[in-house]
């Protein structure tokens, strides 16, 4: 198979890893030059088959987990333009409540569950994103935790999102976070 190059530039910025590539989640191009290397075992996120898995189809609930009034506001905004139901938290531990309560509620009502979580990591609290990240996948593994953060995409943060499960990483200081969201919500 050929390699694609990301054709919109935006690929060492925007990516998610698709088992040991690097797919810019802006124009789905691969991203070139983005040396795998030490996330080969580490990271292995990759998308799961349509009809296979956990999907944020329209009508799900999604939980936004944001310390920022203001982007829990924007995202919840985004997500209803495509008829999704969101449940917010300000913090690490009122998601953890959140979706606990969604856990007990799918037991009989099998909407109540919560399909795809939006995680940033940068949170004050009793526990920060990443310990958020690791108690939220804990609770249910098959949970897609989709990271929604400013933070650069060091080769060591990657690493630890691998390891922890994490889903797809999105910078949210994009221009276009719409676009950027609605676009890799297809398929989780």
């Amino acid at each position: 198979m050929a390699d694609t190059v990301c054709h919109c530039g935006f690929g060492e910025e925007y990516f998610t890893l698709e088992g040991n590539r690097s797919i810019c989640t802006v124009c789905g191009g691969e991203v070139a030059g983005r040396s795998m290397g030490v996330f080969d075992s580490a990271v292995a996120v990759a998308e799961p088959e349509r009809g296979h898995g956990p999907e944020a189809a329209p009508g799900s609930r999604i939980l936004v987990i944001d310390d920022q009034p203001f982007f829990r506001l924007r995202i919840r905004d985004i997500l209803e333009q495509t008829h999704h139901r969101t449940i917010e938290a300000g913090d690490g531990i009122e998601a953890v409540r959140v979706l606990a309560a969604g856990l007990r509620a799918a037991a009989t009502n099998p909407s109540e569950r919560v399909a795809l979580a939006v995680l940033d990591l940068n949170m004050p609290g009793l526990i920060d994103g990443f310990q958020t990240l690791g108690v939220l996948k804990a609770m249910d593994d098959n949970l897609p935790v989709l990271i929604l953060t400013a933070s650069a995409p060091t080769p060591e943060l990657l690493k630890k999102l691998g390891q922890l499960k994490a889903k797809k990483y999105l910078n949210k200081s994009s221009k276009s976070l719409e676009e950027l969201l609605l676009r890799n919500l297809e398929g989780i």
